[in-house]
């Protein structure tokens, strides 16, 4: 599942009417499904990926937040850093404030 890092920069590039958005539905409800079985870094992609959905697909902020809502915390192992797994819903609910939900990027960020 790590190519949910692509098509989450897939989705934060082309407009909506160039993605699969039924494709994309599928792909929460399966993140729903498999995350908290998943290993660390694939668990970070796949709340990644529901932030990403809920923060550039409009057509699916509330199932991505409802899907957040669902799976929860999201516990990964940062060895010991002071890093923090976002929110997924907190992130979403930070995008919508500021006015940028839908709002595609120009080109990908790695």
């Amino acid at each position: 599942m790590c190519w949910l890092g692509t098509l989450s920069s897939i989705a934060s590039i082309l407009p909506d009417e160039k993605l699969d958005i039924a494709k994309y539905s599928e792909l929460l409800d399966q993140v729903a499904k498999e995350i908290h079985g998943e290993r660390n870094r694939v668990r970070m992609n796949m709340n990644r990926f529901i932030i990403a959905i809920g923060s550039f697909i409009p057509a699916l902020t509330e199932k991505a937040k409802e899907i957040a809502t669902k799976v929860g915390v999201v516990m990964v192992d940062m060895g010991g850093t002071s890093c923090k797994v976002p929110s997924a819903n907190e992130y979403i609910d930070k995008v919508i404030a500021k006015g940028s939900l839908g709002k595609k990027r120009k080109e990908a960020r790695c």
